[in-house]
């Protein structure tokens, strides 16, 4: 298959050939530009893939295994051999067994050690950290653990039946993340990617007032030890989000990777503005299952919507394994409509 090229100019991620009225970036490095971008300072062009501006970097143990037990007693179904992962997908299976039924069990079962140095050993391998930012991902949110431990109606009924004990355990399962956090930081890493989910594709699968008083307090605490090292933080979390964003800022989220298809984020941009930087605005089903074509038009749509002055890292809403025409389609259509001021 070849690579996609609009009109004559493009840079082919697998050659890496590239046109030189194609080098974007004429003075800042591509970390550099992506700061400017997230903090609405004038950045010289829309953060993409294809520039390596960004690295995810994981502590020992973030992902679970691919089936069987984790280091929290959680046991994962098995994928099919034949399941295709993408590079940066942050998940591989899906829990099947819960170790504890009630949060009083949780309370007084024993969880990871987040402080172990050896969790973080060679975190920036291979990194050059003047040209690209290392965000540090945590593993299962606060919510998301608590439901993988518990079981999801078991952990539900649990929040409204054992309100101190839930409150309890999700304060720890977020000092933990705590502790995440502070390794991240200590060995280089300079932003967080978190990740917690609280809504379906209707709307919130957990009331936003019984959020805000058993989930949010500690995610104050995990937001605050990248905030304080001057750090941005990045937040994902699917459906239709929309009634949690407000707290998430307040607390201190810098960047938002939301559902495209189910937030309306150019809503989302006229309501918080400069408060809120986003990073996607590429349905995964456009990249799929579109033509590269498609591709090019979603990706001219979003940076007029979402970026028109910062505020945009262009990319799909989940990193999976996409058809490679229309990634290099991606890569290829920001840089040449991509430089600041837009003129799409």
């Amino acid at each position: 298959m070849q690579a996609y090229i609009p009109s004559g100019l493009c840079v082919d991620r697998r050659s890496r050939v590239k046109s030189p009225d194609m080098v974007l970036t004429a003075g800042l490095s591509p970390k550099e530009n992506l700061l400017r971008a997230i903090y609405f300072r004038d950045p010289e062009h829309v953060p993409y893939p294809g520039e390596n501006a960004y690295r995810f970097v994981d502590h020992l143990g973030r992902k679970p295994p691919r089936d069987g037990l984790d280091e929290w007693g959680v046991s994962w179904a098995p994928l099919p051999d034949g399941y295709q992962l993408g590079a940066g997908e942050p998940v591989e299976s899906f829990p099947v067994g819960h170790p504890a039924h009630t949060a009083d069990d949780l309370q007084r079962r024993p969880f990871s050690d987040a402080a172990d140095p050896a969790l973080f050993a060679g975190l920036l391998r291979g990194l050059d950290p003047r040209q690209t930012l290392a965000i540090g991902r945590h593993p299962a949110g606060p919510l998301e653990r608590f439901l993988s431990l518990l079981g999801v109606e078991a952990a539900f009924t649990a929040l409204l039946q054992e309100p101190e004990a839930s409150r309890a355990v999700l304060q720890r399962i977020a000092g933990y993340h705590v502790a995440i956090a502070q390794g991240y930081v200590a060995n280089g890493a300079e932003g967080g990617w978190l990740a917690d989910d609280y809504a379906g594709q209707t709307g919130p699968v957990l009331n936003p007032a019984l959020w805000r008083e058993m989930v949010l307090p500690g995610l104050h605490g995990i937001i605050q030890v990248y905030r304080e090292a001057g750090f941005p933080v990045f937040f994902h979390t699917c459906g239709r989000a929309e009634p949690f964003l407000a707290d998430l800022i307040d607390a201190g989220v810098t960047v938002f990777n939301l559902e495209s298809a189910a937030c309306d984020l150019i809503a989302l941009r006229g309501r918080f503005g400069r408060s809120m930087a986003i990073a996607g605005g590429i349905a995964p089903d456009v990249m799929l299952r579109g033509r590269a074509v498609d591709v090019e038009m979603a990706v001219r749509q979003a940076m007029l919507t979402l970026g028109p002055d910062g505020g945009l890292i262009l990319a799909p809403d989940q990193s999976l394994a996409y058809p490679a025409e229309n990634e290099d389609a991606l890569n290829c259509t920001v840089q040449r409509y991509g430089i600041y001021p837009l003129v799409l």
